[in-house]
């Protein structure tokens, strides 16, 4: 059975690939910063027999990673690790840049070193790239607007030399905007879902004019899979859906299908700092693998209603507010 690191394994992306790879019968290593989630918020068994979990944090404890690696000897690495939350970089941007400009880079280069692992697999953002009107290749300049933004380019930008100097064998893959069950209650659409099944105002920043791709979990796995797999070394991989929808409209949908009175229960409110208002990610790349959308929105709104109805009686105060974390 062949190992694969997981560095992030707590998020919800992370966990989600967790899952995804314990059905193709790999050994997973999970490294996360903080104690494995609660069971309504992990996809998979805890109790897994091949899956072994670490608490480690990348930077505290990158010379604790790297022994760990020098002992399972994974085939591919898979880092979902890094400060996100856009709004948030603002008010302590020295933490996103410690960790996602700095430690992060470190850790790349001790992985490089060891010469053990046959891809690493960097997990960006397309607001490197800004607010933009057309559509994006995987070669669009970077035009970030937030610290949070600025703060992930350096990576990117890091492999990218250590690729063209000494072929550092590393893919970079750029998810739209990423749902489904088992994402936290602060993220757009179980926000959403939960505000309206407590019959709360939702605030909608900026009228709700932002346009964004959403796609699915399961998607998003299978192209990063795909990617893993078969992508080329040095490359870049966006993964979106061509289905294009303003947040008031996403609220729209979401308020329908529940049967909640939209103008009700959503309310106008200030713009946030830098928001991108707009990006289309081209994800022809990803497609040439072999990949294409199976879940479309709707049926994933759906989804994540049922979960959120069948785990809400587990939910504590701290699910529905972002802790930010050193």
């Amino acid at each position: 059975m062949k190992n694969i690191f997981v560095l992030g394994s707590n998020s919800f992306s992370g966990s989600s690939f967790v899952k995804y790879l314990l059905k193709k019968k790999y050994r997973v290593i999970a490294i996360s910063r903080s104690l494995e989630n609660p069971q309504y918020y992990l996809p998979y068994d805890k109790k897994d027999k091949n899956k072994k979990f670490f608490k480690l944090q990348i930077g505290k404890d990158t010379e604790k990673i790297v022994k760990l690696i020098k002992k399972y000897r994974p085939i591919y690495i898979i880092n979902y690790g890094a400060q996100s939350m856009v709004g948030e970089s603002w008010d302590k941007p020295e933490d996103w840049f410690k960790t996602n400009s700095l430690e992060i880079p470190i850790l790349y280069k001790k992985i490089f070193d060891l010469k053990i692992v046959k891809k690493l697999v960097h997990i960006s953002t397309p607001e490197v790239y800004g607010s933009n009107q057309n559509y994006l290749k995987e070669n669009y300049k970077f035009n970030p607007s937030t610290p949070y933004a600025v703060s992930r380019t350096t990576a990117d930008l890091y492999l990218k030399i250590l690729f063209e100097n000494f072929k550092y064998p590393f893919i970079i893959l750029r998810a739209s905007n990423v749902y489904g069950e088992y994402q936290r209650l602060y993220r757009i659409i179980p926000k959403a879902i939960d505000f309206f099944n407590r019959k709360k105002v939702i605030p909608l920043h900026g009228g709700g004019s932002s346009i964004r791709s959403f796609i699915h979990i399961d998607d998003v796995c299978d192209a990063s899979y795909k990617a893993i797999k078969k992508g080329v070394s040095g490359s870049i991989y966006h993964i979106s859906s061509d289905y294009y929808i303003s947040i008031k409209n996403l609220l729209k949908q979401i308020s329908t299908i529940m049967n909640v009175d939209y103008k009700k229960y959503v309310k106008s409110a200030s713009d946030r700092k830098g928001k991108d208002g707009f990006y289309k990610l081209k994800s022809n790349k990803i497609k040439k693998l072999g990949w294409k959308t199976k879940v479309n929105l709707k049926t994933g709104i759906k989804r994540v209603i049922s979960w959120y109805k069948i785990n809400q009686k587990n939910f504590k105060d701290k699910d529905f507010i972002y802790v930010h974390k050193k």
